[in-house]
């Protein structure tokens, strides 16, 4: 079987106890917290100190995040501590916990898993009783404060609708979704099938493959297509996969088989190396969310909460009978077609970098 990688990917850790997670993030959690502010926060004016909760920084879209919330609390006058988890759950509450040590004054997750960052919700709510914005994905959790998100039905949508103009004859088609845990993954993939469900339902399409994948493994989504191609023999017509690195992965598959370019294909964030494959007709096409949009709003939800006031919002959700409001970004599907001027006009890549 093949092995294929292309970021690092850390399964969730087991619970320890809170005397020990103390210890710990004050050990390997705080040391990094200080040297992130090193970095970060000091060199910005203000005397409200926020903390950022980041899976990793090893995915390629993270740094991006980083940079456009920090820009943004940068003109607020906020200081911020920034730390990235591995992708293990242990490592993100000790970094949460060090954080906490220095009297942040409000705090944004971006989580790992969704019902583990419940429980530490719980916690942080209990004893210091800090603001806290979910991004991302909205932790479901009735104690959170705000949430910023992507509309993740509106990217499954985009995509399915988008396969199928481009391949209406509909045939043998599989969907690779992320980890199950998640809201993010559980959505898009609702987003795909309520736009499928009828032509699924009058057997002009038949879903021959579906997986959930823990931290977005490609490994993961390449042994999926894999086993598709072997079970179908070789009969794939369109492959649907919630994030890119996945999409790499699939696209893997299909090359071993010669079928790149001829089995339609999506992923989402638009990485370089997807964005190359797009250029040279391998991807079909990659939804990007505005996350421009999508770290201001942390920032200035951050901002908002920690004076005590309201944040602007523009949608909300209700969690446990509470409603909680939030700020719902939008996505665009990125294609041969208008890639040029999504690069130009984002600056989200550099047009030498995919070859324009």
């Amino acid at each position: 079987m093949t092995t294929i990688k292309f970021r690092k990917a850390g399964a969730d850790a087991g619970k320890i106890s809170r005397r020990r997670m103390i210890h710990t993030a004050f050990k390997a959690g705080m040391g990094a917290a200080v040297l992130s502010m090193g970095r970060s926060a000091f060199a910005q004016s203000g005397d409200t100190l926020v903390g950022f909760s980041f899976p990793d920084f090893e995915h390629f879209r993270w740094p991006f995040d980083r940079k456009f919330f920090e820009k943004r609390a940068g003109e607020l006058g906020l200081r911020s501590i920034i730390q990235g988890a591995q992708q293990k759950s242990e490592i993100q509450e000790q970094q949460i916990e060090a954080m906490l040590s220095q009297n942040i004054k409000a705090l944004v997750i971006n989580p790992i898993n969704n019902a583990s960052a419940v429980g530490l919700i719980e916690r942080i709510k209990a004893e210091k009783n800090i603001p806290i914005i979910s991004y991302n994905s909205v932790i479901t959790s009735p104690k959170i404060d705000f949430w910023t998100a992507r509309d993740n039905y509106q990217v499954g949508e985009l995509q399915a609708k988008k396969a199928l103009a481009d391949h209406p004859s509909g045939g043998n088609w599989a969907v690779v979704s992320g980890p199950q845990g998640l809201d993010i993954a559980q959505q898009k993939t609702e987003g795909a099938m309520r736009v499928l469900k009828p032509h699924i339902d009058s057997g002009a399409i038949k879903i021959v493959s579906h997986q959930y994948h823990d931290a977005w493994s490609p490994q993961g989504a390449l042994n999926q297509i894999e086993n598709a191609l072997t079970r179908n023999r070789n009969k794939l017509d369109v492959v649907i996969a919630n994030e890119d690195g996945m999409a790499l992965g699939a696209l893997q598959a299909l090359k071993e088989q010669g079928l790149d370019g001829k089995t339609w294909l999506c992923g989402e964030d638009v990485f370089p190396e997807v964005a190359r494959e797009i250029k040279a007709g391998k991807v079909s096409a990659s939804a990007w969310t505005d996350l421009i949009a999508m770290g201001a709003a942390a920032a200035d939800a951050s901002y908002a909460l920690a004076r005590g006031d309201v944040p602007k919002s523009n949608d909300s959700v209700t969690i446990a009978g509470r409603k909680i409001p939030g700020m719902r970004i939008q996505s665009q599907l990125v294609t041969i077609e208008n890639l040029r001027e999504f690069v130009t006009r984002t600056g989200w890549l550099k047009p030498s970098d995919i070859g324009l």
